[in-house]
């Protein structure tokens, strides 16, 4: 028989071992807990980042692979696949897919045949050169000098995908069950049937877009923890995307200066001087250099007609504003 200070003591014990088990079964649960939250957290932002931006996809993973120098073509280049070239020669030129995109016609006279097993064709402009595509679904291209766009032969699934490295003017044929996509390396550009334009040149700080008609969202890396931001813009927009701090702008603004080299002629409203200059370089690939730091600050407006050599064209800004040029070994050297 126990007495009744042993009871006691046994009592004691049993409830301190019973609490001792209760706790250490809340902090297990609440590791427990801790730890699924932090995965769910890990999962959500992973998830997040590929839903929100193009790393992963199939297009940008081939670009990635096969990797051509814009700056080291003297001719418009169309890459059937990783070894069929074909070099067109024009300085402006067009390129029309047939609807099942094995078929190719360029300049309206050569017909090329391709495999429509070969997934993805690129289309290589060097500077100086410009040429217009007909992608197999519709949607017309106009891609600018300096550019790359690498494309689907055919497009299936639930999206068309497309990726850039330039300046391009997108017309793109609507179709509600199948959104169309530019993928640049700053960010994607989600549309449904509109026209707008992208610049994302590789040695710019600053991607952009410019919309004429319809309307696009833009998917972007931000600055926020989730490490994905989104805007919607409306025709007559212009978004600026800095991929140096990440931040995103946009404003209302005169988008018909960021179209008109497709027709031919830039359109300047108090431009800075070296910003125009760096557009007629790319345009002619010409050496052009100012050598006085305050006139690149200059802004000029007016019109270029681009149907001119390159010669007139620095003629008409030499006239109008207080540049002089002389040509040196190949070069324009503005003072």
């Amino acid at each position: 028989m126990l007495s009744e200070e042993e009871k006691k003591h046994l009592k004691s014990r049993i409830s301190s071992s019973i609490w001792d088990y209760r706790n250490k079964r809340k902090k297990k649960k609440l590791k427990y807990l801790i730890s699924i939250a932090a995965t769910i957290t890990i999962i959500f932002l992973c998830t997040t980042n590929i839903d929100g931006y193009s790393g992963s996809t199939e297009i940008k993973n081939y670009v990635d692979l096969t990797k051509i120098d814009i700056d080291k073509e003297e001719d418009v280049k169309l890459v059937l696949n990783d070894h069929d070239e074909i070099k067109i020669t024009e300085k402006t030129s067009s390129i029309t897919y047939s609807g099942s995109g094995n078929k190719v016609s360029i300049n309206n006279s050569k017909k090329v045949n391709q495999s429509t097993e070969n997934k993805f064709n690129t289309i290589i402009v060097p500077y100086g050169k410009r040429t217009r595509i007909t992608l197999s679904e519709g949607t017309k291209v106009w891609l600018n000098s300096g550019s790359k766009l690498t494309y689907p032969v055919t497009f299936n699934g639930d999206k068309r995908e497309v990726h850039l490295v330039g300046e391009a003017i997108f017309d793109v044929t609507h179709n509600k069950k199948q959104p169309f996509y530019v993928v640049t390396n700053d960010y994607d550009i989600k549309v449904l049937g509109t026209v707008f334009n992208v610049s994302s040149y590789e040695d710019d700080s600053h991607t952009s877009t410019a919309l004429e008609r319809g309307s696009v969202e833009i998917k972007y890396h931000g600055n926020s923890i989730f490490g994905k931001s989104k805007i919607k813009i409306t025709p007559g927009t212009l978004a600026i995307y800095n991929n140096k701090t990440k931040n995103m702008a946009s404003g209302k603004a005169d988008i018909t200066k960021y179209m008109s080299w497709r027709d031919g002629k830039f359109i300047f409203k108090k431009q800075r001087m070296d910003i125009i200059i760096k557009k007629l370089s790319r345009y002619y690939n010409a050496n052009i250099l100012i050598q006085r730091e305050e006139l690149k600050k200059e802004t000029f407006s007016g019109h270029l007609d681009l149907k001119d050599n390159i010669q007139k064209v620095i003629e008409v800004l030499k006239q109008s504003s207080d540049l002089k040029y002389k040509e040196e070994n190949g070069k324009f050297i503005i003072n």
